[in-house]
């Protein structure tokens, strides 16, 4: 099996208001590398977004673009495997769906196939799956879990408190990103 996405799977990159997708089997690097951010604007991390629903992942990356970050939708998880080889992931927020554990699943295989156990990460998942935050514990890494509705700006929240977290900065800075103006950071 190849590990470009097929025409099924759908990668978008998202980046203060403009996206643009590759779903003709190519790889979406190709497209999603060319776009630059407007003049003046800063990125405030890359977020991956999973979610199997469209609309869902329109309004999950529409309220995190708003806010500043970059964003790489997938709607398949050969699609996030790929979006997490092509380009750095400072954050996932993942839509959990019909199937937490799956997306568990996925979230430990991203992880761990990226050298990045300390990747945090951001669940959203229905009432049903109450006790899901137990199951988060044996995935080690920083991750959070929001049950439906969800306010925006508590993800907001959310996101941006992972982002930055102490035992987290330390991955940041082996990555070579940084959280610019944020208080803390001393260049050196």
């Amino acid at each position: 099996m190849s590990d470009v996405p097929s025409s099924s799977d759908a990668i978008a990159k998202r980046h203060h208001g403009h996206s643009q997708s590759d779903t003709s089997g190519g790889t979406p690097h190709s497209q999603a590398g060319a776009e630059t951010p407007s003049p003046g604007t800063k990125s405030r991390g890359t977020v991956l977004v999973i979610d199997l629903a469209p609309l869902s992942l329109i309004a999950l990356a529409g309220v995190l673009d708003t806010d500043g970050y970059a964003c790489i939708c997938a709607r398949t998880p050969t699609a996030a495997t790929e979006a997490m080889r092509l380009d750095k992931i400072d954050i996932v927020v993942c839509d959990v769906g019909d199937d937490a554990p799956g997306m568990l699943e996925l979230l430990a295989n991203l992880r761990s196939l990226f050298g990045e156990s300390e990747l945090p990460a951001v669940l959203i998942a229905d009432q049903r799956w109450v006790g899901l935050e137990k199951r988060l514990e044996s995935l080690g890494g920083t991750t959070r879990c929001l049950f439906k509705p969800i306010d925006p700006g508590s993800l907001l929240a959310v996101v941006e408190q992972l982002m930055w977290m102490p035992q987290v900065v330390a991955a940041h800075r082996r990555r070579g990103t940084r959280p610019d103006g944020r208080p803390g950071w001393v260049s050196l």
